[in-house]
Order: structure tokens, then C-alpha cells, then sequence
């Protein structure tokens, strides 16, 4: 296939459009970037050596180039509402179009220093919220600038909107100034506007990746197609930890379409290569392959929760705030398990291996990373390393990983063609880079008004920052706080805080997951507060009010959550929670019912976010939604076990997802705010889980302290 592409300096030198160049903070001026964009062969054409751009075209279109990943939470959407709005332009005539790897489309990561190009974290908007305002801006002022040229007037007395320019009675679209413009200089510093200014930010115009993904043009990750290619899946060693010992072939290679079988040089995996899926498919599940288990020979569910909880006391003070903890009033142990991202869409690649130069699409969140890490296996320098990034079919964190990529290189490279490699659902829940199984042990002292004066909490499972960074900076508190944060540093006014913390080493693969640190600290937090205010025989929203007095913002949100909740249903119980993450603060209440023989019924779910200076609000709530039906869905009954480091769940069947039929009504209310944005995508999910075991509580008498619920409330 081809496709045609056009460099930014072929568009320039045809006078045809503005580009505008804009410096992420903290980033470094970089060299040429390959240009090509799009899906099929290399196109000839030299490149600009910006940071990132936006284009004015002559038909008035505005093209943002993306560096993140759209996966559902509706970055194509937002991002380019970010930049229109300072632009003045007409929103209807902006496009996206996807950005390479490069560090010109790093943002910046917000919650600890540096910069990156990785979608997760619920970083897009806090990231690129910036670096796009002072991209649309430097542009509005260039096209300002060519008007007031054009007309002889001040550019004070110059006007923008709907992407046209007005002086008096003279005006001029910004595709009719856009030439002229090309060729002036981009202020440094561009005047942003002021909030109050706003007409974008805050509506909610529809989606621009809706479209191509109802009417079936929106390219995924299995959709490229390249002549010639071929397709291929893998089958890792199922035990984490293991090795390859031998290959018995001879049934898959008789399968018709299978071109070749090999072990994989570099993994210990084993490929099947075919002329088309299918045959790959069923190859791989002719193979027979030995493996020796290794390190995870013995390692089961029983073993890594009885390691946890040994590892208790062996933690490092991870935080502390007043003085020693004293007396412990109350005390509870809390633990959940591994879990899995189960993406319906599982991990595929293209790649092709050529002698000058590697070309990769895929759905990835991690573009700079798969960059980085495919170069040398291609052998072949960073800068000949080319991502093209398709939609995402849901990711969660685990399309932030390359393994998937790594292995598509290393196929092409083996063949010498292009390869498509598709994970089937089997290998994608037995190789996977799971939510950490986590065990934590809270002690609290009350006060004689009952509330938490002190409190203590012990915490051990491995970190995720394990597959990514030397030994030594794992003790650094960015990478602890992916286990801790929000029973450390929580809201609660309480004297006395302390928080260890035990990294506990097992050849399980571990990753980040949905909301990361407050997929299990929302829960083990507020089920604890609740235990707490049961001692002290009081009230659980009034305990926290009480609580929260001096975190106003927080004490806001939870008394928004509670009074969109309204009264309580004849026949429910309620349980409620807040909790902080990623620069947003959700307070969720939850009405549930529980029938004699344990059924329950979550009836409804409200939420209360405070996400700061919003962008698109009909995308805030559909994310608090799914957030709480994946939260959901979580707590019920996903858990990934194990047996000699082999995971036993192959398939929806026996990792079960929350079907559409449980779920509750939602409704979400988003608190009005000026501060900086926070992020949206994962902000939901921690506070459901305890507020449903809350609410259990409430209705049953029986406190929830393990994950998933299973059959807790019929046993």
C-alpha cells in the first residue's frame, strides 16, 4: 500500500499553510524529525526540526499533531479544544492527525519532575495544557500580526473568532492570511487568555474520533495491512520466571498457512509465522513446548499472599507526618490481588525491519519507549525507529508496555518481511504485566471525640517501577507512592501519620493498572475510615466531615457527592468514600441492596469531581462512569492466581467481566473550579470499591476486607 505525505517544509516552501513550532518547558531544541505520517511506505521529503506544530491549511483547516494516544478517554478531542481555544479557531475545521515518536511530543509528567511521551497517568490534558494554550496563542498572534501588516492597522485594533481575523470593516480568514503569516517570526511569549475568556473549554462539542469509529475508517490495532506481510502470534513461557527447554513442531507445521516455527531469539518464546491469522492460531495450538519453571517453580496464590503478609513488618517509614504513632485503638489487615488489564483489544503490532530504517504501528501508549526499546534490536539508531500509533482498543496501562512491539521487531527482523503479530486472548492474559497483588495492615488511635489521632499503616507488595528503573531509585518516593499514595499523604486531619513500606521481590511481571496506587488504596483507605468511625459509633459521612474540616477542597467535594445522593431509598444501604488521584478529587456514594442469599445489587453510584478547569464535561462523566464500572467489575470478581508462576485464568470464562446488566445508574457532578486541570481517566475507579463495601457493610453487618467480593456475602 502507499500513502502521500507531505513534510512540513514541502507545505511551507508551497506557500500553502502556517506551521507554528512551540517549546515543550524543560525540553531541549531537538534534531530533524522523519515526517512521514500515515500508514504505507516511505515518502520522500525533508523535515523541520520543531518541538511540535500546529498547521493552518489553506482551505482554513487546523491540524494538531498528537502525541498522546487515544484509547476511548477522548484526547482527540480534548487537546484539540485546548489549542483552538487560545487560537480563536472554528473547532468544526480542526483535524488530528498522530505525532512520531520524539521528544518534541513529550509532555510534561506534572506530578514528579521530567518529561515523557507515554498516554497514562491521566496526564494528557494536565500534561499538554500548556505547551497547547501557548501553541494556540503563538499562532493567533502571527495571524494577527499578517492582518494588521495587510491592512496598516495596529494589531490592537485586530480581532479574532471562528477562525477569522476583523478590523473594522476589513476581515480576513486565517486560511486567506495563513502565507503571510508562515513568514513572521513566533513570539516567545504569547498573552494567553484569561479562564473568564473561555467559549470552548467547558462545552462539549462531539467527539472528532467518533466518526471514523462508526462509520468503520478508524484504524486499530490489528487494521494495517502491508503487501507482502505475514502474521504471526507467540506463545511465552508460561511460567514467569522460566526458561525454554525443547519444541515438538511437527503437528503445527502441518497446519495449512504455517510458513515457520521458531524460538524467538532474545525471549523465551516460541513463534508461529503464517500466511494469515488464522493459521498462526492454530499453529500455536498444535505446539508442544517443554519449559522448566524456574524461579516459579512452587510459587502459587497461597504462597505470594503468605509472603505479603511475612513482609509486613519488615517495611521502611515511607512517610510521616506529627510525631510517633501512639496507642492502637483499632486494627485491620487488607489485601488484593493480582489483577489483569484485559483490554478487548489484545496486544498487536506491525512491524517492518528494512536495512535503513524500522516502521512500527501499533496501539500503543508509550510511543518513546517502544522507540527506544525496538532501535537495537533492529539494529538501527533511534532516530530510523518510526511509530505510527493507531487507535487503541482499550489499554489500562498495559499498552504502555513494548513487549508486544520488541517481539513484532524481532519476527521481521527472523523473516526479512513485514509481520503482523496478534496476541490471542490466551497469551494475553498469561503473559501480562499485572496489577500488583498488594497486603496492607492499618492501626489507628482515637481521641476521646473519637476521632483518628493516630494512625499506622504497614503495606508490602512488589512495585511496579521493578521492570523500569535500577534498584536504587526504587526506594525514591515516586515510585513507592505507586503503592502507597493515598494512605500516604491522605486528606484526613490526623496528628500522627506513618506509612512503611516492604518491596517485596517475585518473578511475577508487574505493571501499572487502571489508577495504579488507588485501584486498592481507595478501597483498603475507606473501608478503614468506616471501621474507625464504627468504633468511635458514629456516623460515616458525618465521621468524615469531621475529618476533612481543614481540607476545604476535599470537604466540598465529599459534601457534593452527598447531597446529589439525596435521600436513601426504602430497602438500600449507602457507603461512601473520597479519594485523590492524579490531580482530581472524587467522592463517590454508593446505595446498594443484598438479598438473603448474599446477591447484591449496586443500585446507583454518585459522584462528586473536582477535576479543576475542565475541558469537554460530557468527557468527564463518560470516564467517572466507565471508571465505575471497571471499579466494579474489579471488586466482584477479577483476580488473576497462579500455579508454579503460571496464571490460571485463559480467558473471560474464568476471569470474569462485569456484564452490562450489573451495572447501577450513575450520575455525576462535576464541582466548579479554577485550579489546574487534574486528570480524568482513571480519577473514578478508587473510591467505588469502598463505597460498595461500605455499603455492604451497612446492609449485612459484614466487613469486606479481601478482594474480589466472590462469594463473601453467601458464605
Amino acid at each position: 500500500m502507499s500513502a502521500v505525505n507531505l513534510s512540513r517544509r514541502a507545505m511551507l516552501a508551497s506557500a500553502a499553510g502556517l506551521v507554528v513550532g512551540f517549546a515543550m518547558p524543560g525540553c531541549a531544541h531537538l534534531p530533524v524529525v522523519d515526517d512521514t505520517i500515515g500508514l504505507g511506505l516511505p515518502h520522500p521529503g525533508e523535515s523541520h526540526d520543531l518541538n511540535a506544530y500546529v498547521r493552518v491549511a489553506p482551505d482554513g483547516t487546523v491540524t494538531l499533531r498528537m502525541g498522546a494516544s487515544e484509547m476511548g478517554q477522548g484526547v482527540y478531542t480534548s487537546l484539540p479544544m485546548i489549542l483552538a481555544e487560545e487560537l480563536d479557531a472554528d473547532f468544526a475545521r480542526v483535524r488530528v492527525e498522530s505525532a512520531p515518536a520524539d521528544r518534541a511530543y513529550q509532555h510534561l509528567n506534572v506530578d514528579y519532575p521530567g518529561s515523557s511521551q507515554v498516554t497514562g497517568g491521566s496526564l494528557s490534558v494536565r500534561g499538554y495544557w500548556a505547551a497547547l494554550r501557548e501553541a494556540g496563542a503563538a499562532a493567533r498572534e502571527m495571524l494577527v500580526a499578517a492582518a494588521a501588516s495587510r491592512w496598516g492597522v495596529s494589531a490592537a485594533d485586530c480581532v479574532t473568532g471562528a477562525g477569522t481575523v476583523r478590523s473594522g470593516d476589513k476581515s480576513a480568514t486565517y486560511a486567506e492570511l495563513a502565507a503571510e503569516a508562515a513568514l513572521l517570526p513566533a513570539p516567545s511569549k504569547p498573552r494567553l487568555k484569561d479562564p473568564s475568556q473561555f467559549k470552548l473549554l467547558g462545552t462539549s462539542p462531539q467527539r472528532l474520533d467518533l466518526p471514523p469509529k462508526v462509520n468503520g475508517t478508524a484504524v486499530f490495532g490489528a487494521d494495517p495491512q502491508l503487501d507482502g506481510m505475514l502474521h504471526a502470534t507467540i506463545k511465552h513461557c508460561p511460567h514467569h520466571g522460566g526458561t525454554f527447554v525443547a519444541l515438538d513442531d511437527a503437528a503445527a507445521r502441518k497446519v495449512p498457512g504455517v510458513v515457520d516455527i521458531f524460538k524467538v531469539d532474545g525471549i523465551e518464546a516460541v513463534a508461529v509465522v503464517a500466511e494469515h491469522f488464522w493459521a498462526a492460531k492454530k499453529g500455536y495450538e498444535a505446539l508442544v513446548v517443554t519449559w522448566d519453571a524456574g524461579p516459579s517453580k512452587g510459587l502459587d496464590s497461597v504462597k505470594v499472599s503468605e509472603t505479603l503478609h511475612g513482609s509486613l513488618d519488615l517495611g521502611r517509614k515511607a512517610w510521616k507526618h506529627g510525631n510517633a504513632v501512639g496507642a492502637t485503638t483499632i486494627e485491620s489487615t487488607f489485601e488484593v490481588p493480582y489483577l489483569d488489564h484485559a483490554p478487548i483489544e489484545t496486544p498487536t503490532a506491525l512491524a517492518w525491519v528494512q536495512p535503513d530504517r524500522c516502521d512500527i504501528w501499533a496501539p500503543t501508549q508509550a510511543q518513546q519507549f517502544v522507540q527506544m526499546n525496538a532501535a537495537p534490536i533492529a539494529g538501527l539508531p533511534a532516530s530510523k525507529v518510526f511509530i505510527h500509533t493507531t487507535f487503541l482498543g482499550g489499554g489500562f496501562g498495559r499498552k504502555g508496555f513494548w513487549d508486544f512491539t520488541d517481539a513484532a521487531v524481532r519476527l521481521s527482523k527472523h523473516t526479512g518481511k513485514p509481520v503482523k503479530l496478534i496476541y490471542t486472548r490466551e497469551e494475553a492474559f498469561a503473559f501480562g504485566y499485572y496489577r500488583p497483588a498488594t497486603v496492607a495492615r492499618l492501626r489507628a488511635g482515637l481521641g476521646a471525640d473519637g476521632l483518628i489521632h493516630d494512625f499506622y499503616a504497614q503495606m508490602a507488595s512488589q512495585n511496579i517501577g521493578q521492570m523500569l528503573v535500577p534498584e536504587f531509585l526504587l526506594g525514591l518516593e515516586a515510585f513507592i507512592g505507586t503503592v502507597t499514595d493515598g494512605v500516604m499523604h491522605h486528606p484526613y486531619g490526623v496528628a500522627n501519620s506513618q506509612v512503611d513500606y516492604a518491596r517485596v521481590e517475585l518473578p511475577i511481571p508487574v505493571g501499572w493498572w487502571r489508577s495504579v496506587h488507588g485501584s486498592h488504596n481507595g478501597f483498603i483507605m475507606e473501608s478503614f475510615v468506616d471501621e474507625c468511625a464504627l468504633a468511635a459509633k458514629a456516623d460515616p459521612i458525618e465521621y468524615r466531615r469531621k475529618l476533612l474540616a481543614d481540607n476545604p477542597r476535599f470537604l466540598n467535594c465529599f459534601n457534593m457527592a452527598v447531597e446529589a445522593a439525596g435521600p436513601l431509598p426504602a430497602g438500600q444501604s449507602r457507603g461512601v468514600a473520597i479519594f485523590k488521584s492524579f490531580g482530581s478529587i472524587v467522592a463517590e456514594v454508593a446505595d446498594v441492596s443484598v438479598s438473603g442469599g448474599g446477591q447484591l445489587k449496586v443500585h446507583r453510584v454518585t459522584a462528586a469531581v473536582d477535576a479543576g478547569q475542565i475541558v469537554h464535561p460530557d468527557t468527564i462523566k463518560a470516564q467517572v462512569e466507565s471508571a465505575i464500572g471497571h471499579g466494579l467489575s474489579m471488586m466482584l470478581g477479577e483476580a488473576i492466581t497462579l500455579v508454579d508462576g503460571a496464571v490460571q485464568q485463559s480467558n473471560f470464562h474464568n476471569y470474569p467481566l462485569m456484564g452490562i446488566a450489573m451495572m447501577p445508574d450513575v450520575q455525576v457532578v462535576i464541582v466548579p473550579s479554577r485550579e489546574a486541570p487534574g486528570g480524568i481517566g482513571e480519577v473514578g475507579l478508587p473510591p467505588l470499591p469502598g463505597a460498595v463495601c461500605n455499603a455492604i457493610f451497612a446492609a449485612t453487618g459484614k466487613r469486606i476486607r479481601k478482594l474480589p467480593l466472590g462469594n463473601q456475602l453467601s458464605s
